[in-house]
């Protein structure tokens, strides 16, 4: 979420007999994502999934298959269910080169529901249900920084307060037939829908009194469907996945009012009003992976995928769209079993979909966050059941124009972790 920040560059007006440096500082958009939604996989759904740091593609054997590939499915003997409960995730994010003095910082946290699905075979074709949570923020901040300055007609003093909810979830269902004992396809229809709501209040104090408010006020709402296929083939202790995501927006809305006043004696004066609705369409990503599982032992398997992301272009470049690059990224994960036990780790890439953005005086650009997650889990089966303690950190670093009007960039670094607790249970 980017912020209004005072530019102390611009120059001073006179209203009236009174000098006020009124500093041209816009409103810097809200990105025209949410939280860091240029980059895809901050929560990854499912239990085991997650725990293996998404590097699921060629192993798919629980209710979660039917996002990462549905032909998984096709290999499950009997009916399940899975559950991933109790997800608490928390976020740090320091941005640094905002002023000589002073770096902005932010903190949430949130709590979400996760994970729900489950999956039962039907004569030669396999089903599956599942609902989860893509994203979850809940940003409550405020924060004071002190400009040194001097002179009467520049700001020392800025305030702000911004709250910030929203979401993306995903729910639908998936359909698998087995062609034979070791090859397997796999279809999943998911519908998706995004919410955001912003609010952000900002007061910029100077010396002589006189004090600039603004208010900016964002809400957006996503809506579509996304196709997932795939396919599984197994051979021995060996298996092979390659499955595509293919996402189609049926609305994109967002709308976006703005305030500013400049008091000058006690009285508002310099009042300024704006408010617009435009399109963004971020989440037209889509993503073809390609995975790899060896399991040569009941106790011991090792994973991995490789994900890539084609370039998208925004048919609305003037509005609140922005296009996408060509990404590739990674994932490997282990499960050890001893006994009744089990321990699972995982690494991951989570690049940004966009490149470094370009400094502008009236625009914002997306900031580019690249991210490498780490990913843990230990847990407890039974004959019929397994239960999952996880844990997901993420740290990101990269660039972000955070002062409107200022043709400069600022390094931002983030840290993410969440924790959840997940339960697996084969009828």
């Amino acid at each position: 979420m980017k912020t209004t920040i005072l530019n102390l560059r611009f120059f001073p007006l006179r209203y009236g007999s009174v000098p006020v440096s009124i500093i041209i500082f816009s409103f810097i958009l809200p990105q025209a994502s949410f939280g860091e939604t240029t980059n895809k996989r901050m929560i990854l759904p499912g239990a085991r999934a997650q725990a293996l740091g998404g590097a699921f593609t060629a192993v798919a054997d629980d209710a979660s298959a039917g996002w990462y590939n549905p032909a998984g499915l096709g290999f499950l003997r009997g009916p399940g269910m899975s559950v991933t409960v109790n997800n608490y995730s928390t976020s740090h994010k320091e941005t640094t080169g905002v002023t000589e003095k002073s770096n902005l910082s932010e903190n949430s946290s949130s709590l979400y529901p996760g994970f729900a699905g489950g999956n039962a075979p039907l004569g030669p074709f396999s089903f599956g249900w599942s609902y989860f949570t893509m994203e979850e923020q809940r940003t409550d901040e405020s924060q004071t920084l002190q400009i040194e300055q001097s002179g009467d007609s520049l700001p020392f003093r800025y305030d702000r307060a911004e709250l910030t909810t929203g979401s993306l979830i995903h729910a639908g269902g998936s359909v698998a037939l087995a062609l034979g004992p070791n090859i397997s396809l796999g279809v999943s229809e998911f519908y998706y829908r995004r919410q955001k709501q912003t609010a952000l209040k900002e007061r910029s104090t100077f010396a002589s009194g006189v004090f600039y408010d603004s208010f900016a006020r964002q809400s957006t709402v996503n809506e579509g469907t996304l196709t997932v296929g795939g396919i599984m083939i197994r051979g021995g202790s060996f298996s092979l996945g390659i499955s595509g995501r293919i996402p189609k927006a049926l609305s994109d809305k967002t709308d976006f009012e703005t305030s500013a006043t400049t008091y000058t004696s006690g009285e508002p004066e310099l009042s300024s009003t704006n408010s617009e609705t435009h399109r963004e369409d971020e989440l037209i990503v889509r993503t073809w992976t390609l995975g790899i599982a060896w399991n040569p032992a009941s106790w011991f398997l090792l994973s991995a995928d490789v994900l890539n992301h084609p370039a998208t272009k925004t048919p609305w470049p003037g509005a609140g769209g922005f296009s996408t690059k060509t990404v590739t990224d990674w994932s490997v994960g282990t499960e050890l079993r001893a006994d009744s036990l089990i321990f699972i780790g995982g690494a991951f890439s989570n690049k940004s979909l966009v490149e470094t953005p370009t400094p502008s005086l009236v625009a914002s650009e997306p900031a580019r966050i690249d991210y490498v997650g780490f990913s843990s889990g230990l847990g407890y089966r039974t004959h019929q059941s397994e239960t999952l303690i996880i844990m997901v950190r993420q740290k990101g670093a990269g660039k972000t124009q955070m002062v409107q009007g200022d043709l400069s960039l600022q390094n931002e670094s983030i840290e993410t972790q969440s924790f959840s607790l997940s339960s697996k249970y084969q009828f």
